[in-house]
């Protein structure tokens, strides 16, 4: 029967997490047709990557005050509810700023979402937490493929408002696998002697280095179909390049962890940061020349980053509760981060004229990620936090 049960509740994981990106990633390709069927700005249209982003990291910030008062699956319920109600409300808008309404909403729920899951993961899998958490990423990254590639041809087929809003309906199966799901709860749990994480140099370089991340992976969201379309290709070419990405970075997510055996995480991340350096830097220089190929080198070592950060920062504090308030601050601030850089992307863009400078920016970032991650060895993880080594 337990099995039965944790099968079940994988299941729900994996589901929940595909719908968690189909908010960002379905706009991207339909950008061209929303700027002239919903009058959609410069402004706006960076705003609709940069506003869900924001929230994620706004929810994660007050995360252990939400997650002391409320269970896991009402949580989790709630932010899916939210979510519903986002998507399904872009069925009847036909104004940019509204679009944008939707996505903060969105972006509200995929936050409690995404705040409930690791708790969740680490309650129901304790023995195989790692696996799982990389099953959770990889769903996550799947969805966003999947909404990039049918997109367009759901507004071919079905129209610009069924296109945007039908992602509603796998959420709706989402609600009812966790409304089935049973969730016990949690034991209590010691608590644990932490510094203020808000005064702690290591943990905003942690967060700095998780929001630059994954403000690349936001940026390509957001702007890589339309850099493609300005280059001649139609809608549904330039999602197809974002969906191969995003299969890419599924790959990258499940595939670079399980090489990650040692203590230092470094040269896995290094290796998946430079991964994105060839990308971004194939996109600057030679767009035209191996499109697919940017996109997949890119994309692998996009998604291989993220769940090395998570497995990073859980390293800094082995203490489970410890871990998952470093965590919870990392994406915190991180996303925050993240949700400026589409923004300030798309601000370049208008500026510039040019997607040149969209990627150059990434590059330039990228390289500086490479050398703040060098810093990341494990002899600095004790005196990072002032504890004294085993």
């Amino acid at each position: 029967m337990n099995r039965h049960f944790n099968g079940l509740t994988l299941t729900a994981l994996v589901v929940a997490g595909l719908n968690m990106r189909p908010l960002l990633t379905s706009l991207s390709p339909l950008l061209g047709q929303l700027r002239q069927t919903m009058g959609l700005s410069s402004l706006a249209a960076s705003l609709l990557p940069a506003v869900p982003m924001v929230m994620m990291g706004a929810v994660a910030l007050l995360s252990a005050s939400l997650m002391q008062r409320l269970p896991l699956q009402r949580l989790l319920l709630a932010g899916l509810m939210l979510l519903l109600l986002a998507l399904a409300a872009r069925g009847v808008i036909h104004d940019g700023s509204w679009l944008v309404v939707s996505a903060l909403f969105g972006g509200l729920g995929v936050g409690v979402v995404q705040m409930a899951m690791p708790g969740l993961i680490r309650q129901r899998f304790a023995q195989r937490s790692a696996p799982v958490t990389g099953l959770w990423a990889g769903a996550l990254m799947g969805g966003g493929g999947l909404g990039a590639a049918l997109s367009p041809w759901l507004s071919d087929h079905l129209g610009e408002p069924l296109a945007l809003s039908g992602w509603a309906l796998p959420v709706l199966l989402a609600i009812g696998l966790w409304l089935y799901v049973r969730v016990p709860t949690a034991a209590s749990t010691e608590k644990v002697a932490l510094p203020s994480l808000w005064r702690t140099p290591r943990a905003w370089t942690l967060a700095i280095s998780f929001g630059l991340v994954n403000g690349g992976y936001a940026t390509c969201v957001a702007w890589l179909p339309d850099a493609y379309h300005h280059l001649g290709w139609s809608a549904q070419a330039g999602g197809s390049l974002l969906g191969a990405m995003i299969l890419c970075q599924v790959a990258g997510a499940l595939l670079m962890p399980l090489l990650a055996r040692k203590a230092d995480r470094r040269p896995q991340l290094i290796i998946s940061l430079v991964c994105q350096l060839i990308g971004m830097s194939g996109f600057l220089f030679a767009p035209l020349f191996a499109p697919w190929l940017w996109a997949a080198i890119a994309g692998f070592g996009l998604g291989a980053a993220f769940p090395l950060a998570m497995v990073l920062a859980l390293d800094h504090l082995p203490h489970p509760q410890a871990g998952a308030r470093l965590v919870a601050f990392m994406q915190g601030a991180g996303f925050i981060i993240a949700g400026c850089m589409p923004f300030i992307a798309g601000q370049l863009q208008a500026l510039t004229h040019s997607f040149s400078s969209v990627w150059l920016m990434q590059a330039a970032v990228t390289v500086g990620l490479i050398l703040l991650n060098l810093r990341f060895h494990p002899r600095s993880y004790n005196r990072a936090f002032g504890r004294t080594a085993a």
